[in-house]
């Protein structure tokens, strides 16, 4: 076992925290690992015995000295963007105050470096809430007084499963013309270039997959592989369903994601080229069955 002392992996049962955990158990790191559920302590015990299950925006006492003895902490914590996931908890709560609480222990143990997982956008002029929590964190780690690395990915494959979903539904909706261009990246991939960074990395870096495509493209991939009608809905439509419709229907949470969707959708989002999995070779090893 390598011993370069403790890491810390908060957000760890998450698409891309687990990839993180799984890589570097694979080194044999000495790993602690938060999660906030007993279905991710679960998922984690094969990896280490060294968990803790708290929610660290709401207990911010129940992760007292959680980075004691920890030399670098990873942060994958924050909130889905998915229309479908729970809008209960704010991006405020999930991305800015659960990592706040995180940097704050961090700081008073001592912790060498944090490696921070932000988002492509997250310096964006428009006022977005998904960027604007993040940005907030960016700007308390920089004046930590820690080492420190953010990554802003242009985003994950597995962000698009929506679309599947929508696809196995037989709609794959495509907000605006389709010509924006984006390199998402496989969380695997990324999971390498954060493992890469352990010791030290560049302040601020944004990270995109190995092929870059359009959005229309990316859509049509869905089509081909899973089903579907695309349907386009034009940018200034996707705007007003999300303030008059779509509250009622997916929650209270759902224009801020459509807002920032639509956003990330119909701009160019491409990050420095990193990793070897194509999206189409994602699609193919889909677990169609779990995309509900």
């Amino acid at each position: 076992m390598k011993d370069d002392g403790k890491i810390l992996i908060a957000g760890a049962s998450g698409a891309l925290g687990s990839e993180i955990v799984k890589l570097l158990s694979e080194e044999g790191r000495n790993l602690r690992v938060l999660t906030h559920s007993d279905e991710g302590v679960s998922k984690l015990s094969k990896f280490t015995d060294d968990i803790w299950n708290v929610d660290a925006a709401k207990d911010a006492a129940g992760i007292k000295n959680i980075t004691q003895n920890v030399n670098t902490v990873v942060s994958a914590l924050g909130k889905s963007i998915s229309l479908f996931a729970s809008p209960e908890i704010s991006f405020y709560e999930n991305d800015f105050k659960a990592n706040k609480n995180l940097l704050d222990d961090a700081v008073r143990n001592g912790v060498q470096r944090f490696i921070y997982v932000s988002i492509k956008g997250a310096d964006s002029e428009k006022d977005y809430s998904v960027a604007r929590a993040h940005k907030l964190f960016e700007n308390e780690l920089s004046n930590s007084g820690l080492d420190y690395t953010i990554l802003r990915p242009v985003g994950f494959y597995s962000g698009l499963n929506d679309l599947a979903i929508m696809a196995k539904r037989k709609l794959i909706p495509l907000i605006g013309s389709g010509e924006a261009k984006t390199n998402s990246i496989h969380p695997k991939d990324l999971a390498g270039v954060i493992i890469s960074f352990l010791e030290k990395g560049p302040e601020i870096i944004e990270i995109g997959g190995p092929n870059i495509h359009s959005r229309l493209e990316m859509v049509q991939m869905i089509k081909e592989i899973i089903g579907g009608k695309i349907i386009k809905i034009p940018e200034p439509v996707a705007k007003i369903s999300a303030k008059l419709g779509l509250t009622k229907i997916l929650g209270k949470g759902i224009h801020d994601k459509l807002d920032y969707f639509t956003f990330i959708t119909t701009n160019d989002m491409i990050g420095e080229s990193k990793g070897e999995i194509s999206f189409r070779e994602y699609l193919n090893n889909l677990d169609l069955k779990n995309i509900t």
